[in-house]
């Protein structure tokens, strides 16, 4: 327990310290830095911090080399807990996320958000759910791939759930692939207000379903395809299945 609380404590004190030089960049960046690059490798480095705050906690990552840098991908990932955010940033390319508009109402991390140029939507609005898909559109024209949670919300058992249409309507939208990538280890981190120390993050990236592949099926196949397709590497992950 003590572990536990003064990592809260470093956790504080390191994402208030961060914020100042992070919003300063974003002063000198906005104006020539279009996809906020160099915002994302900042948070790439906020990332890593909260992370290595913890001696006792090990990132692994799998199938890193899959990822094509050279084209935009909607990436679609599992969702365990807020750490899903900071522990894709382990991924070697550039990426803005999708998320609900209430979480860039957060007070120092939606603020961040928002400085990183990702894409808000509004849940049940109709109006705001075209806005995203134009706002991926645009991002994954000029090269800058985008993460989707196709679940909608976190998981409340630590298994992956139900997958919406929204991030597969987006990859056709825009004509793009779809990258999937399953996590494992955010979710069960947590015993109450205790955090498990030592522990294991995993990221594995499965192979890609091309363009061509994704523009030749309806968004409701592609969701359960990719749904059945992470759910059996999450399982394998846990050791639930062979």
């Amino acid at each position: 327990m003590v572990r536990s609380i003064l990592y809260y404590i470093l956790l504080v004190v390191f994402t208030l310290l961060c914020f100042i030089p992070f919003a300063v960049l974003f002063l000198l960046t906005v104006l020539f830095d279009r996809e906020r690059v160099v915002l994302h490798w900042a948070s790439r480095m906020w990332s890593y911090g909260i992370f290595r705050l913890c001696p006792w906690w090990r990132i692994r990552i799998e199938g890193a080399e899959k990822i094509d840098r050279s084209r935009p991908w909607v990436i679609v990932t599992n969702h365990q807990s807020m750490l899903d955010i900071p522990l894709m940033y382990v991924l070697p390319t550039t990426f803005k996320w999708v998320s609900k508009k209430e979480v860039q109402k957060m007070p120092v991390f939606g603020w961040v958000l928002w400085m990183h140029g990702d894409i808000p939507v509004e849940r049940g609005s109709r109006g705001s759910a075209k806005q995203m898909l134009e706002r991926c559109r645009q991002r994954l024209s000029r090269g800058t791939s985008v993460i989707v949670f196709p679940e909608g919300t976190r998981t409340k058992t630590g298994e992956i759930g139900r997958f919406k249409d929204g991030a597969f309507l987006v990859a056709k939208h825009a004509g793009v692939g779809i990258q999937p990538v399953v996590i494992d280890g955010t979710w069960s981190l947590n015993d109450g207000w205790r955090l498990r120390m030592p522990h294991t993050f995993r990221v594995k990236v499965l192979d890609a379903l091309p363009a061509e592949y994704v523009a030749s099926k309806e968004a409701r196949e592609l969701a359960v395809e990719m749904e059945n397709r992470m759910r059996t590497a999450h399982l394998q992950m846990t050791g639930k299945q062979q």
